[in-house]
């Protein structure tokens, strides 16, 4: 198949994630794979870089799977704020329609709705073929301005009754889709994937160790993502000063960057926490095995909101490959798709979460059970081989219904 994914990020900084890995995957299967992003994080290199209208295309891109290969063609658009996203949703129509008819595209992958959604359907159906969205949020709470969320939520409901299939990530995303104008007979379940060949336990972890000022006495704890405003962390550092009371070589080791790195650093500093929670920023993907691999257990303590509540956030997958025990919110999302200890995850809120990684840590025997059981469940579940084939299965499936003549209604 000569497959095009349609997102709304930037490719080539967005932490690597669903999109990266599914792309990836089926391009090792031997597909033909194409990607056309949105350069989201754009800066000026100059007072005179106004951006442009020209695309860009990056060849052989691979992020997630040592070689994959993926041809990302990057729309141009005018770096001026509100501008930028307007102007791009002229030049992803044109780039769409050129990738759709010069790759001879047979499927299209869709992540996003404001910027390129509907550019997509409609030009899909013009050239008869099948949109599969790939639900993996609840879109329109990402949205920075408030005001803007209404007329997403809008674009959402269009999008939705109007592709011919959507994976959604969870059974709770599959029932939000649904009450948002998707027909129920369109919407199938696709799990989270994980690289089991990449993330899987080891004791090679001694140079980052070393690199962040730990030891081998220190009990860490990781967290690894993205440091959003409902990230849970916050909470969680101002509690941390009563797991130092009961265990003094506790350690938090918090891998990533994001909106809420300048507030956990301030917290940090009034604390007096700097040499007991440490933030990395972002680390090379490929070293995130040997950060979750040093950790005693791995947590996810995100606050419940409508952004959150029904989201199954990658890195759980990640931290139970390794065979780590997990501690997590209780996100409807994860719950409905993992239900607890014989999964590897004990879940408790952020402000009970103190208490649950003192326990863990004050009881080994059980941690390590834990990790043995998300271990199995992981691999069993979540392995990149078995939802790659999943994914396949269904692109042909969707590909076979529009062949056979299903029309979708006009926009």
């Amino acid at each position: 198949m000569n497959i095009l994914f349609v997102h709304e990020v930037d490719w080539l900084r967005k932490v690597v994630f669903d999109m990266h890995s599914l792309s990836e995957s089926l391009s090792l299967l031997g597909h033909k794979v194409y990607a056309i992003d949105y350069e989201s994080m754009w800066t000026r290199e100059n007072a005179w870089d106004f951006g442009g209208l020209g695309t860009r295309d990056f060849s052989q891109v691979s992020r997630a799977r040592q070689g994959a290969s993926v041809y990302l063609i990057r729309p141009g658009l005018i770096k001026i704020p509100g501008l930028s996203r307007l102007s791009a949703a002229f030049t992803q129509y044109t780039a769409i329609k050129r990738t759709i008819e010069e790759k001879h595209i047979d499927v299209v992958v869709l992540y996003g709705v404001p910027t390129n959604g509907l550019q997509t359907v409609h030009l899909a159906r013009k050239f008869n073929i099948p949109v599969v969205f790939r639900s993996i949020d609840i879109l329109h709470q990402l949205v920075r301005y408030s005001a803007l969320r209404p007329l997403t939520k809008s674009l959402e409901k269009k999008v939705y009754s109007q592709v011919d299939m959507i994976l959604t990530l969870t059974p709770k995303l599959s029932r939000y889709v649904i009450d948002n104008g998707a027909r129920e007979s369109r919407v199938k379940l696709l799990l989270m994937p994980v690289d089991t060949d990449l993330f899987r336990p080891s004791s090679d972890y001694k140079e980052v160790r070393d690199q962040w000022g730990l030891s081998p006495e220190h009990q860490v704890i990781v967290f690894i993502g993205t440091l959003f405003e409902f990230s849970g962390l916050d909470v969680l550092i101002r509690q941390f000063p009563k797991v130092l009371d009961s265990i003094p070589e506790a350690r938090l080791l918090i891998v990533g960057d994001g909106p809420q790195r300048s507030q956990l650093e301030g917290i940090i500093t009034k604390l007096g926490l700097s040499q007991q929670v440490i933030i990395t920023g972002f680390q090379p993907y490929i070293t995130m095995p040997q950060y979750l691999n040093l950790a005693a257990i791995c947590i996810n303590p995100f606050l419940i909101t409508d952004a959150t509540r029904d989201i199954f956030p990658g890195k759980i997958v990640q931290y139970l490959a390794c065979g780590k025990a997990v501690i997590a919110s209780p996100l409807l999302g994860m719950t409905a798709v993992i239900t607890g200890e014989d999964q590897g995850v004990v879940y408790a809120t952020a402000n009970n979460m103190t208490e649950a990684i003192i326990t863990l840590l004050k009881s080994p025997q059980q941690s390590q059970k834990l990790g043995q059981n998300g271990l199995k469940y992981v691999v069993s579940t979540h392995s990149y081989d078995r939802i790659a084939r999943q994914l396949e299965a269904n692109l042909e499936d969707a590909i076979k219904e529009k062949q056979h003549g299903r029309i979708s209604e006009k926009i």
